[in-house]
């Protein structure tokens, strides 16, 4: 079964069924009175710009961007190549002021899904750089280039929207208070050290439940990325249903009305503060089902874990 053309936001802010729908999350984010960033002040990143992020007209691609300790950030990019392929980059950067600067644009080759893969084949490669200027809580714009490693030069700008909004982490609080539930405390990234180069980025949402982006690659060593909405059920985050896309065209070809969203599998993540374990259930031909030993490897600024 294929869903043509849904607007990819309606399904990763989870507000409409699938249905083409846009979402408007900020309808669910308050009145927008910041307590520590006020109007009229110069806006300074904090822990609530961690979030997922993407422009309104490519509808389909975007950004999740994590906020870091000691005024560091990672940004992961999920994406296509020209021929509409799935594509995805990586890159860590260094927050000043309302700026996060990417100087290493990372592309990452040599992953194999499945128990083949073999961290020891995977390559990252530098392919240009980004920055990130955020004018409020709820937008600013992303400055790529891509110049690097025999890619002819391309450059572009998009103008950001946030996608979703982290438990504890509202935008605009120094200190952020500790999550309403202790899964809250989960939202960062993390990985097998046996699968290194590919990944999970999860965020618990404000309103409890789950949003996961999975990184990664098919059997032939192509980039993929998956995403759901899941709920917490019993202590474990819980996908029934994950989503796969194709059809987006990178750079200024990419249409909107091209993408395709596609259901994927299952997915089932048992975390603490440290560890845990992936088990999941692709129904898309090629990838086997199977199980990850996780491992932390992040934690946002503004949360701790302790147990």
């Amino acid at each position: 079964m294929k869903y043509t053309t849904v607007c990819l936001t309606a399904l990763v802010v989870g507000i409409f069924a699938i249905a083409g729908y846009g979402a408007n999350l900020n309808a669910k984010m308050g009145d927008g009175n910041w307590p520590d960033q006020l109007e009229g002040d110069p806006f300074i990143i904090l822990p609530g710009i961690s979030a997922a992020w993407y422009d309104p007209e490519r509808n389909g691609e975007g950004f999740v961007v994590e906020i870091l300790p000691g005024d560091r950030a990672i940004m992961y990019w999920f994406t296509y190549d020209t021929e509409g392929r799935q594509d995805w980059y990586i890159a860590l950067g260094e927050i000043k002021g309302d700026h996060i600067t990417f100087p290493e644009l990372l592309r990452v080759s040599g992953g194999e899904f499945g128990p083949e893969f073999d961290p020891d084949k995977v390559t990252r490669t530098v392919v240009g750089s980004a920055s990130f200027t955020w004018s409020s809580c709820e937008s600013g714009t992303m400055d790529w280039v891509i110049d690097k490693d025999g890619d002819d030069h391309r450059q572009g700008r998009m103008n950001l929207s946030r996608l979703s909004r982290l438990m504890s982490l509202s935008c605009g609080i120094r200190t952020p208070l500790p999550p309403e539930r202790p899964e809250g405390q989960l939202s960062g990234s993390w990985y097998d050290p046996a699968h290194s180069g590919e990944g999970y980025v999860l965020e618990i949402l404000f309103d409890a439940r789950v949003l996961v982006y999975w990184f990664s690659f098919d059997a032939e060593g192509n980039r993929r990325w998956f995403f759901g909405i899941g709920e917490i059920r019993d202590g474990k985050l819980i996908f029934d249903q994950m989503f796969t896309t194709l059809g987006g065209r990178f750079g200024s070809e990419f249409d909107p009305e091209t993408v395709e969203v596609i259901p994927w599998g299952f997915l089932e993540l048992e975390l603490n503060c440290i560890e845990g374990t992936a088990r999941f259930e692709p129904e898309e031909e090629g990838f086997p089902a199977g199980t990850l030993d996780l491992t932390r490897l992040t934690t946002l600024d503004g949360l701790s874990c302790d147990s």
